[in-house]
């Protein structure tokens, strides 16, 4: 439980909270506030896109037809079915993604498939979150073997390159808008 409260997401998320807090006590409480109307949502749609990787096995494959839309349209979504290391379920989707650059959901789904019947732990790179309330499931970005793989791929490093560089922007700019507005005493 621990792990969840130690992740990379929310020490972003108590850095803004401490970044707001710090702004008030300087006596800044429109950058305070500024802080928080832009950074809380900026951080919302950075932990939707962050990729986030575990270890199990897959223990089912299934592709469903989802609901004709207002044209009649159908498209079939793959589901990939699996149990992580300390027993909890995960279930997937597996499309293909503009933000990841993937376009490789059918060899993903190969991969799956193919570890499926090995019963061997993998381990899959998703984003996204599952929401029961909105139907929403995480998106599966890669399956390799269970091990030290996936942090080192060129996604997974490009975007927490990026993120490195986004975030302190975001800090140095309120910093900065503080101190300049500051009252010379």
């Amino acid at each position: 439980m621990l792990y969840a409260w130690t992740s990379i997401g929310f020490i972003v998320l108590l850095a803004i909270l401490l970044l707001a807090f710090v702004l008030w006590r300087r006596d800044s409480l429109v950058f305070a506030i500024a802080a928080l109307i832009v950074g809380v949502p900026l951080w919302f749609a950075w932990e939707y896109a962050r990729p986030t990787w575990t270890t199990g096995v897959i223990t089912g494959t299934e592709v469903r037809r989802s609901d004709p839309d207002a044209r009649g349209n159908t498209t079939d979504v793959q589901y990939i079915y699996m149990r992580n290391l300390s027993g909890r379920g995960l279930e997937l989707t597996n499309e293909d993604s503009w933000w990841w650059l993937k376009r490789n959901s059918d060899r993903v789904f190969n991969d799956a498939k193919a570890a499926e019947k090995s019963q061997g732990e993998t381990t899959v790179m998703w984003n996204r979150w599952r929401s029961t309330l909105f139907s929403f499931y995480p998106n599966v970005l890669a399956i390799g073997s269970a091990g030290s793989w996936p942090f080192w791929s060129l996604r997974t490093i490009g975007f927490y390159g990026l993120s490195i560089g986004f975030w302190l922007a975001f800090f140095y700019a309120f910093i900065w808008l503080s101190r300049s507005r500051a009252p010379d005493v």
